[in-house]
């Protein structure tokens, strides 16, 4: 089996377009691809070049593909949902030139729930009329996607009300297996507590798109202990370069042998653009890493 590898402006900080603290675009794409990969997502609309001109010679100069947007919205407010789905057809038609192929769909990080990230047992919860209406634009946004032959993949993530594993698979028996399929990753299921390799092989075919992500053990226990927030976490350091961490990447490849994932797997480091990062050395890590651990026993990049 084969996959292709790729990275994010997530991994250089990049969560809001407009945040002054984020590194330039040009620097984001040519450490991406200094970094040894072939591709990026599109990190949040307006980061990166939308004119398709312009975006499709800012990737060809740097040998680069455009491979996913990102939905990162308050899917649990239906007042919201007009301005979800305007986002969504700006972000299909920049990615649909490029030929890009998925749509990571995500529930925005919120109080109270970016405060009980990580702590399962006590969460807040959506009541079943706040579920249904997320469900409602979560559908819409997919139909959306379907339109410009972008396939929609769910992306449950810490600190938001699509987290835990009772959560994910709710979601996955609500919404319709040919509209929603499943984005797994690897680190945010860990911060939920949820085992992603069993969760790759639990929905198998329904699995597009892979996230490699890992965290450190010791900041995750520590975070969840003291209630500290989502970013105040990824501020101290929870997410690290893949192989430091905890995330257990043989069972995760052998699980992604199990069910012959075909396709893309990104790899994210989320991290706060305010501090030295060092951004450019930590995805070459990640690369090596995924060179020695990952592609040297058994899954071949194509």
């Amino acid at each position: 089996m084969h996959i292709k590898l790729s990275n994010a402006p997530c991994s250089w900080g990049i969560e809001f377009a407009d945040n002054p603290a984020n590194p330039s675009w040009q620097t984001v794409l040519d450490e991406i691809a200094g970094a040894g990969f072939k591709a990026t997502e599109l990190g949040p609309l307006n980061y990166l070049p939308t004119e398709q001109a312009a975006l499709a010679s800012a990737l060809d100069s740097r040998g680069l593909e455009l491979i996913a947007g990102t939905i990162f919205k308050h899917l649990h407010d239906a007042s919201r949902r007009q301005e979800i789905l305007d986002y969504t057809r700006a972000t299909c038609e920049v990615l649909k030139p490029q030929q890009g192929n998925y749509m990571v769909i995500i529930d925005h990080v919120s109080s109270p729930r970016t405060d009980e990230a990580g702590q399962q047992e006590t969460a807040t919860r959506l009541d079943d009329a706040q579920w249904r209406e997320m469900m409602v634009t979560i559908r819409q946004v997919a139909e959306i996607c379907q339109e410009y032959a972008v396939t929609p993949v769910l992306h449950p993530h810490a600190g938001t009300y699509i987290e835990y594993r009772d959560e994910v698979d709710r979601a996955m028996a609500e919404l319709d297996a040919d509209l929603v399929k499943l984005c797994i990753d690897t680190g945010h299921c860990t911060y939920a507590g949820i085992d992603p390799a069993e969760l790759i092989r639990t929905y198998g075919e329904r699995v597009a798109y892979i996230h490699f992500k890992d965290i450190q053990a010791p900041v995750l226990e520590n975070v969840v202990k003291d209630g500290i927030d989502f970013y105040t976490a990824i501020g101290q350091g929870v997410f690290c370069p893949l192989g430091q961490g905890c995330v257990d990447f043989d069972a995760v490849r052998e699980s992604l042998d199990s069910i012959g994932y075909q396709g893309w797997i990104t790899v994210e480091q989320d991290v706060d653009p305010t501090k030295d990062n060092s951004a450019l050395e930590n995805a070459r890590e990640s690369r090596e890493f995924i060179e020695r651990s990952i592609l040297e026993k058994g899954l071949a990049e194509a």
